[in-house]
């Protein structure tokens, strides 16, 4: 029964199936009407589709074959910045010509301010030039002992003052007197006690000895003045209009003129030593005993301003010592001796101090310059 139910439900589909069949042949589907626009449109604008973004693509797994690595290249040194050579700092050319001792009592030279025209002028002690600079004068312990002065090349020489024992001979301003300091015989103090009921009693009377007094001998006939001056007075300067003398006394640096008692005290340290006052009279310079050297100070000229001009650091072993100032003849630089290098030799500083250089080292490359801590004046500076 089910079975001829289903045979019978297959053969009716089959009908139906054949009917739809040949209609579809028959009548074909009427078109679709699109009904105009009643009014006119915009071209519609084209716009293109946006790129798509790509999935990123996964690197692919590693696999067992093994990869040759790229070599790293060696690294090439990076040369350092070659530094540009320093531009020298100008050294300021010296002027004039200076006149100068080996020691006390040996030769005595005359060079020019750079070094050039060495020449022996004769023998002595304490050469200074003229102001002019068209003599110099100077100091012999041999007979005839006394002051003498010549020129700069070795002529006219003349005896000018006869004195047994005479030191550092310096010009007046104006070149019509020479100072000077030479040894004399005096007496010491008579030592007094007052006694009650008898009065005054000398107990001990006064002695003769050596003293150091100043001198002033006229150029033009050679006439001795003897100014007031303590009992040991030292290494006179003039002031720069002539009227007084500046000097090493008993107990420091004093002052007094040519003529009358105005001997008085300048300062009372007893360490200065061997004053040499500028060309226009504002500073003085002079040697100091620091200790266990020397050094060179400047101050105004009525004592105020001190300060050092050399120095060095207190650590060293042995301090060098820096004697002998002399003033150029235009009040800017000084030269001195200075034995920081172990030998004597001439150094030049701004007359501030600064700018310390050493100079005319051919000449003492030759030449052995003698110190004797004896307040010698080793050089002087004097116009070409």
């Amino acid at each position: 029964m089910k079975r001829a139910t289903l045979v019978v439900s297959i053969l009716g589909a089959l009908v139906v199936l054949t009917s739809l069949v040949a209609c579809s042949q028959e009548a074909p589907a009427e078109p679709t009407i699109i009904p105009l626009p009643q009014s006119p449109q915009e071209t519609p604008t084209l716009e293109c589709p946006a790129t798509p973004t790509p999935t990123p693509t996964q690197p692919p797994p590693a696999t067992s074959t093994p990869i040759p690595a790229t070599p790293t290249p060696t690294p090439v040194p990076t040369q350092p910045p070659q530094a540009l050579p320093a531009t020298p700092t100008p050294v300021p050319d010296l002027e004039g010509r200076f006149v100068f001792q080996l020691a006390s009592g040996g030769d005595i030279y005359v060079v020019n301010a750079d070094g050039t025209g060495l020449a022996r002028l004769t023998r002595g002690m304490d050469p200074t030039f003229s102001p002019d600079g068209e003599r110099v004068a100077f100091v012999r312990w041999t007979n005839p002992w006394g002051i003498y002065t010549i020129n700069p090349d070795g002529s006219r020489e003349k005896l000018l003052f006869s004195s047994d024992v005479a030191r550092a001979p310096v010009w007046s301003p104006d070149g019509s007197q020479i100072a000077f300091y030479f040894e004399t015989e005096g007496l010491t103090p008579p030592w007094k006690e007052y006694i009650e009921g008898y009065g005054w009693l000398t107990l001990i009377p006064s002695q003769r000895q050596t003293e150091w007094h100043l001198g002033v001998v006229d150029v033009a006939d050679g006439y001795l003045h003897q100014p007031y001056c303590d009992r040991f007075s030292f290494s006179p300067t003039w002031s720069h209009d002539g009227a007084r003398l500046v000097y090493d006394g008993d107990h420091g640096l004093s002052t007094t003129t040519v003529e009358g008692p105005n001997n008085v005290q300048f300062n009372d340290d007893v360490h200065d030593h061997f004053p040499v006052t500028s060309p226009d009279g504002s500073r003085i310079a002079f040697m100091h005993w620091q200790h266990d050297h020397w050094e060179i100070y400047a101050m105004n000229a009525d004592g105020t301003g001190r300060e050092p001009l050399t120095g060095s650091s207190a650590l060293l072993e042995r301090r060098p010592s820096n004697v002998s100032p002399a003033w150029s003849p235009d009040g800017k630089w000084i030269v001195f001796l200075s034995d920081r290098r172990g030998e004597w030799e001439f150094y030049v500083m701004r007359a501030d101090g600064s700018e310390q250089r050493q100079i005319l080292t051919n000449v003492t490359d030759q030449l052995r310059i003698d110190y004797r801590g004896l307040n010698e004046r080793v050089i002087s500076w004097g116009p070409q």
